[in-house]
Formats: structure tokens, sequence, C-alpha cells
């Protein structure tokens, strides 16, 4: 049986990918699998890979599943927009294309808080996976890609970052706080996700993951300094922990 709370208000999950098509369907095989999820929507930002045939496979398998094809590559912030403003839920929840060790378990304890009204945005950060990604997101929350708000909010706060091609998560958190939102920060065991530099190789992976910090800097100098001790923790309940298998 369902739980209560997600039945409570409508959800919708935004799913940005850039060649991701090794990496998609295993977070496609896990929304797909959480039931009170009402619309998924991924949106493939100009991929040169199978990123977009994958997604639409799966799409043949489940209705709520839309598939939207940019163009050309306009970047996570803009894919993200793209995303939202085809939802027609009360809430969105964002995830990166590339995580491992995604359950069901994960989004309920995302989507819950809100459901709850008990914040504005609710993000969740990595216990366990690669030193170069997530241990930044424990002490610098902002920087993770896995959060949850309602929908409209999602929509103004992402219309001015849409040229942004990286930074698009820190600067949410600077609408957010900027705005005195309610942040919630969960930690999700068993969760990372493909470290860049093995997705790609060494030298063009330090050249991307360079790049992308040298944007969230400009965005964060644009936008002004996020407080990060005004983000409220909550730890997941023990008993829910998930191991890897």
């Amino acid at each position: 049986m369902e739980n209560s709370l997600e039945q409570s208000r409508t959800v919708g999950v935004v799913i940005p990918a850039f060649n991701e098509a090794e990496n998609l369907l295993l977070v496609l095989n896990t929304v797909c699998a959480t039931e009170w999820v009402q619309e998924i929507i991924v949106v493939d930002d100009g991929s040169t890979d199978a990123t977009c045939e994958v997604a639409q496979r799966m799409a043949e398998r489940d209705r709520r599943l839309v598939v939207i094809r940019l163009p050309e590559n306009k970047g996570k912030a803009a894919a993200m927009l793209t995303g939202v403003q085809a939802l027609h839920t009360e809430l969105v929840i964002f995830l990166d294309a590339d995580l491992v060790g995604l359950r069901p378990l994960h989004l309920q304890q995302l989507v819950s808080l809100q459901r709850l009204g008990s914040g504005e945005m609710t993000i969740a950060v990595f216990q366990i996976g690669w030193v170069f990604t997530n241990v930044p997101q424990r002490f610098v929350p902002h920087l993770s890609g896995q959060r949850c708000l309602w929908r409209e909010e999602a929509e103004q706060a992402l219309i001015p970052l849409a040229a942004d091609r990286y930074g698009v998560e820190t600067g949410l958190t600077i609408y957010a706080r900027r705005h005195h939102w309610q942040i919630r920060k969960i930690v999700w065991q068993d969760v990372t996700h493909h470290m860049v530099l093995r997705k790609r190789r060494v030298m063009a992976g330090l050249h991307d993951r360079l790049q992308m910090y040298s944007q969230i800097m400009t965005v964060i100098a644009r936008n002004g300094y996020i407080n990060r001790h005004g983000i409220r923790r909550v730890r997941s309940p023990k008993k829910n922990r998930l191991t890897l298998r």
C-alpha cells in the first residue's frame, strides 16, 4: 500500500541528460517503478549518443514518460527549465541522469518533507562515492542536483538561470535564500553517480570539471554568497537505509 504522503500532492520528475546513454536506463527503471510519480520528463540536451533512443524505448513502456529532445546542447539550466515547463504537477523532483544506487525509497524521502509543507526546497546529498564529487556535496550541499521543490517556484527560479551552462544548482539555492525559502537537506544512503573523470578521458574530464567550477563561481559572484548554515539537515532514519547489492 502506498504511503498516504505520496497521494497528497502530485509529483513530476525532470531528468536533464547529455550523452548519458550508458547510465540513463538505471535511473529511469527506478523512477518508472515509483507508482506515485504522475509525470516523468527526460530532456535530451542535444546528445550525440543514443540518450534519446534509450529514453524513447522506456517511454513506449510507460505512458507517464515524455521525452523532449533539444536540437543543440543548451546547458543544464535550460534543459531543466524546458522540463519544468512541460510538467503539470504541483511538485518537481530534479534528478541527474547518471545516478547509481537510486531506489524508490530515496524519492519518497526527498518528496515527503515537501508534501508535509515543512519547506520550499529539499536537497539530497550522497553518503558514499567519489571524493571529488560527494565530499564537496556534504559541506556545500547546494552543489547537489537532486532536489524537490514546488513546480511554479522552480520555473520562476530557473528562468533567469537558463543561460548558465553550469552552476544552476548554486543559482537555485541563491534564489531560494534571497526569497527566504526554508531549505532542508537529507542524506541519501548508498547513492552516488558516475564520476565525470571515469565517463570521459582523464584530461577531457578534468577540463570539464574545472570549467564547471569556474562557472559555479561566476554564478556565485553574480548573485551573491550563500550562507550554507541556513540549510537545515535531516538525516534519513537508520531503519530505511539501503545496502547496495
